[in-house]
Order: structure tokens, then C-alpha cells, then sequence
């Protein structure tokens, strides 16, 4: 039987990151929270920022384990497979995530100093 019928090799060919799914994973989540704040150069994103902030959040919380299970499994295959590509996705997540606390500081800033020149007239 030769490698292409061999069922236990045929579903590891031609995939990329063969074995290491959690590495396919946290790029996956990493990649949806930098194109759920990209969505902010649309004028769809506008219209409720909080959702699309949320879900940045939410898929940077959900990159960053994943991409470290994803080295931890890339460590134990024998072709290091996948270990850079989880590591692109926790960095990412990681820039992911303090955009979103540098965006929710300013809204917080604008909001306090809107309130205190309100009650200042």
C-alpha cells in the first residue's frame, strides 16, 4: 500500500500545518480580531464600535491559549510543525488586545472630559 492510500498519512497531505490544528486555530482567531478592527475603515463598523471591539477582544482571549497550546504541541512533533505560526497569532493577539485597551481609554477619556466641561458651563 503506498503513502497517497494509506489512510493514517492521507489526511496529513497537503494541509500545511498537518498535525498542529491549535496552530491553525489561534492564527484563524488572531487573524478575525485584526479584521473585526479593520472593519473600522467601512463605515459599517460605526454604527455599534462596541460589538466590533467585543469581538476583537473575544477572538484575541481565544488566539492567545490556543497559540500557546499550539507551540506546546509544535515542540512535540517531530517536524516542529505549525510552532510559527502559533507564535505570529499570540503576538498578534497580543497587539490585538492593547489596541483595544488604548481605544476603550480614549472613549473613557472623552467621556469624562465631556462630562466635566458639561457641569464646568
Amino acid at each position: 500500500m503506498s503513502d497517497t492510500q494509506n489512510p493514517s498519512t492521507a489526511a496529513a497531505v497537503g494541509t500545511g500545518t498537518g498535525k498542529n490544528r491549535s496552530a491553525k486555530i489561534s492564527a484563524f482567531f488572531a487573524l478575525a480580531g485584526v479584521a473585526s478592527l479593520g472593519s473600522f475603515y467601512t463605515a459599517f463598523a460605526w454604527i455599534n464600535p462596541g460589538v466590533y471591539v467585543s469581538m476583537a477582544v473575544l477572538c484575541a482571549l481565544i488566539a492567545i491559549p490556543t497559540g500557546h497550546i499550539g507551540r506546546f504541541r509544535g515542540r512535540r512533533l517531530p517536524e516542529k510543525d505549525g510552532r510559527g505560526v502559533a507564535l505570529l497569532a499570540i503576538l498578534v493577539s497580543w497587539l490585538v488586545l492593547l489596541v483595544c485597551l488604548l481605544a476603550g481609554l480614549a472613549y473613557f477619556g472623552l467621556m469624562v472630559g465631556l462630562a466635566y466641561l458639561s457641569t464646568a458651563l
